[in-house]
């Protein structure tokens, strides 16, 4: 029964290798570093902020190497060479340079966000936030050119989940910029204290990292459920009207989750 899995898996990383080899290395080298924090979750017992200091890491590695993975399918579809080249080689200096900085603070024992306690920490964190930034800037011109083309081999359901994901995610990236001027993710209290298992999300005040996270990893969703419904109805007007609905919900589920972190309501409140 595992052949054929695993040889699907393996169908998939060749496709992905053969849409943009740069871009697919990286989400390996991302994966290959989570595993490396994973161990070192295991035999550490260092801790900041009330949990261990190698979790943050971990959850960041995977996090980035499932969006670079994204990245590889999507820019797979865009013809400009020049342009694909040059997207390719940002977003790896972006994300290279984001996922160093966040290992190196957790090895020191410190912040790598909202680190205000240095000078390094402040350098080190502003560093951060401009390449965030511009990351998402990157993300808006793919963004135009998905809306701007026509991709006619693409079918409706999934081009219209890639659009829409692309601009959920971008509303979640702005999320996240609103959370860095208010230099924490805790609105209530500061920041640590008990949360969700792993993920961490504070179970008594507001977070704003739950409507970043939706915003974000909706794109995935989206074009997930795009692909499928493409091929459940040929490319027909119905299944881009479940994308749309789709949309529309975890829109909706990006403000409320908001709404409650600003009024300092937990998603799930284990008082």
């Amino acid at each position: 029964m595992s052949k054929p899995s695993t040889s699907t898996l393996m169908n998939l990383l060749s496709q992905l290798r053969q849409r943009n080899a740069p871009l697919y290395y990286a989400g390996i080298i991302h994966l290959v570093a989570a595993g490396v924090t994973m161990l070192l979750i295991l035999f550490s017992q260092q801790q900041l902020l009330g949990i261990n200091i190698w979790i943050k890491p971990f959850k960041f590695m995977i996090s980035v190497s499932i969006y670079l993975f994204t990245l590889v399918w999507l820019i797979g579809d865009i013809q400009n060479k020049r342009y694909v080249r040059l997207f390719t080689w940002q977003i790896i200096l972006c994300m290279g340079i984001e996922m160093v900085a966040v290992i190196m603070q957790a090895a020191r024992g410190v912040k790598s966000h909202y680190n205000t306690d240095s000078t390094d920490g402040i350098i080190i964190y502003a560093l951060m936030g401009l390449f965030i930034m511009y990351n998402t800037v990157l993300v808006v011109t793919l963004t135009y050119r998905y809306w701007r083309d026509s991709f006619p081999s693409l079918s409706r359901p999934y081009l219209w989940g890639v659009r829409l994901g692309l601009l959920l995610f971008l509303i979640g990236s702005i999320e996240g910029m609103y959370m860095s001027s208010q230099a924490g993710h805790t609105v209530g209290a500061a920041d640590g204290g008990s949360g969700l298992t792993f993920l961490n999300w504070s179970t008594q005040y507001g977070d704003l990292r739950v409507a970043h996270f939706i915003g974000l990893h909706g794109l995935q969703v989206l074009m997930l459920l795009g692909a499928w419904l493409g091929n459940r109805s040929a490319g027909t007007s119905r299944g881009t009207y479940w994308v749309t609905a789709a949309f529309l919900l975890m829109l909706g589920f990006t403000i409320l989750t908001y709404w409650q972190a600003i009024h300092q309501i937990p998603l799930l409140s284990l008082k």
